[in-house]
Parts: C-alpha cells; sequence; structure tokens
C-alpha cells in the first residue's frame, strides 16, 4: 500500500510537470505563428498559412489553460487516491436495480474514455438477469477519488419501465459513493482513525455468497464492521480468508471516517463564512430524464444527450463539477 501510495504521487506530480512543459510548449508555437503573422507583410499566402497556425496553437493554448484550471481544483487532501466506488440500488424495485448496472455501466465507460483504470470488485445480483443490487468498482489513475468524489448522492432515473407490461413511467434511485483508498500512513488521515478503537468496532462474520473459492459459502469469510460511535457500517467479501476480508474492511472503514471529518471541518468552516459548502462534496441529486423528453441534469449542467451521458459521456458533468470547485475556492479567498 505504501509503495502504491508514493507510485501514486509520484505519477501525479509527473503529470504536473508534463502539462507545464506542454503548456510552455504551446505558447513559444502560438509566439512563433504571431511573430510569422506579423513579418508576413503582403504576402497572402504567407499570411495565410500564419493566421492559420496562430489560431490552431492558440486554440491548442486556451484548452491546455482550461484543462489546467480544472487540475488546479484536484488539490483536496485525497484527490489524488485511487477511488472505490459504490454503486447501490434505491428505491423502485427490478427498476432500481437494472438502473443499478446502467450506473455501474456508464462509469466504467467513462472512467475508461478518462484513462482511468476500472475494474468490478464486488458485485450482488440481482433479482432478474441483468440487474444488480449494488456493485463496487475500482478505479485506478491520476487523481481517481478527486475526478469522482462529486459524484456522491442519488441519482434519479425516469423513464417508461421494461418490466411494466403497460410501460408505465417508473421513477428509479441509486446512490454513489466514492471511497478513497487510503494507506494508513497517508499524511491527512487523523491518528485515532488510523488506530480505531476496538471497543468502538462490533465485528461480525458470515459466509459469503458467490461462486467462487474452495472456502466461499463453506466458512465464514465475509466480515462486516460496524463504528458504533458513527453507526458507519463497512462489509468485505471479495477476499477469500477471513483475515484479509477484516483488512479491507477495516480500510474501507478509515476512508469512510476520514471522508466524515473532512465534510464536518468543511461545513463548520462554511457556517463560520455563512455559505454552504456543495460543489465539494456532491450534496445534489442528478436526474436521468428518459420519457417524456430526454434530459440529464444537475445543479452545475445539464444535457439533453441523455443516451450519450449513459453511454459515458460524463466529462461535461464532472468538468462542471471542478469548475463549481473552483469558483467556489475563489470566492472563498
Amino acid at each position: 500500500d505504501k509503495a502504491q501510495s508514493a507510485l501514486a504521487r509520484l505519477a501525479a506530480l509527473k503529470g504536473d510537470r508534463d502539462a507545464v512543459a506542454a503548456g510552455d510548449a504551446l505558447l513559444e508555437d502560438a509566439a512563433a505563428a504571431l511573430d510569422g503573422l506579423a513579418e508576413s507583410g503582403n504576402d497572402e499566402e504567407s499570411e495565410a498559412f500564419y493566421a492559420e497556425a496562430a489560431t490552431e496553437a492558440l486554440d491548442a493554448l486556451r484548452k491546455a489553460l482550461e484543462e489546467r484550471q480544472l487540475a488546479q481544483a484536484l488539490n483536496g487532501p485525497f484527490d489524488a487516491c485511487a477511488c472505490r466506488l459504490e454503486v447501490q440500488a434505491g428505491a423502485g424495485g427490478l427498476d432500481a436495480q437494472d438502473w443499478t448496472a446502467m450506473v455501474a455501466r456508464m462509469y466504467a465507460r467513462f472512467c475508461d474514455a478518462r484513462g482511468l483504470r476500472c475494474r468490478e470488485l464486488e458485485r450482488a445480483e440481482g433479482d432478474h438477469p441483468g440487474c444488480v443490487k449494488s456493485v463496487t468498482l475500482q478505479v485506478e489513475g491520476p487523481h481517481a477519488f478527486g475526478l469522482l468524489r462529486g459524484e456522491r448522492g442519488a441519482h434519479r432515473l425516469v423513464r417508461q419501465s421494461p418490466f411494466n407490461s403497460a410501460a408505465k413511467r417508473q421513477t428509479s434511485f441509486a446512490s454513489v459513493e466514492p471511497i478513497p483508498e487510503l494507506p494508513e500512513d497517508h499524511p491527512a488521515l487523523p491518528q485515532d482513525i488510523v488506530d480505531l478503537d476496538d471497543n468502538d468496532l462490533e465485528i461480525t462474520t458470515a459466509r459469503a455468497g458467490g461462486a467462487g473459492g474452495q472456502n466461499v459459502n463453506k466458512v465464514e469469510t465475509a466480515v462486516r464492521i460496524v463504528h458504533l460511535p458513527t453507526g458507519v457500517a463497512v462489509k468485505s467479501t471479495r477476499e477469500r480468508t477471513q483475515a484479509a476480508n477484516k483488512r479491507d474492511a477495516l480500510n474501507r472503514l478509515r476512508a469512510k471516517l476520514a471522508l466524515i471529518v473532512a465534510e464536518q471541518r468543511a461545513q463548520a468552516l462554511a457556517d463560520v463564512r455563512g455559505e454552504r459548502v456543495q460543489a465539494d462534496f456532491g450534496a445534489s441529486v442528478r436526474s436521468y430524464v428518459l420519457h417524456p423528453y430526454k434530459l440529464v441534469k444537475d445543479d452545475v449542467h445539464e444535457s439533453s444527450r441523455a443516451l450519450d451521458v449513459l453511454d459515458g459521456e460524463l466529462g461535461g458533468f464532472v468538468d462542471a463539477r471542478l469548475r463549481a470547485r473552483t469558483a467556489e475556492s475563489e470566492e472563498a479567498d
């Protein structure tokens, strides 16, 4: 874990260095093209050539500056960490379970398009083929948690139900919870969370569901831990041994408690300033309407290309959340 954390931080620093170098190169290209345009005189062919080159260079520089601005929003204490994305079916029966599978697929496609590595860790099958009650995704790559932390909250789908013979309009919900993957030596992890008091933990074991492994369904390898002071609960079933599942559950519990502490600090600061922190923690609900019209909308962005969004084109929403975070930070300063 320590080696992976160090490598992740090193990759983030290298990415920052490469972005600065690329920006410098684009600035030099734009300056050279503008100099050529100024010296082209009455030569129409040269003037057209340098004008086109200057336009392309300036457009590329503008895009790089926008990307750099978004990257500056990824400055949270856990933003550089890998991310565990938990998607859970809410109200809506089979429609909600189907919607949960759609949401997991949407994020997997978004991660692939964004250059992030995504794999499925856990899945609780639903009551109908293709439906799921919950899915846990592991997302790795530069600022994985920082990009996805604004996705936390309830995601609402409105559509004609494929499970209703009358094709009535149905509203379904799925909850999304991004959790950072935190090594025990992470500098932002409070010591009292690293050293959890055993008296504050309620640990129970059970037989794990699923198909694989010699021990699965035979011995109690699944572990559930409840942090009694806060009521936060985690469960791990993916490992083959009880000890490994206990380690995994404790790491997830520490990450959830660290997020609670960070949110409480941010909210306390907002109360002092008289403002509400929202973009940082993704408190809003996003709606995906497929009937009677198509629209995806939350408090910072909207798109009428609902099917494309469900196919993984979430960049507009993620980037809008980052811009909102930057704007709030600038207003606070």
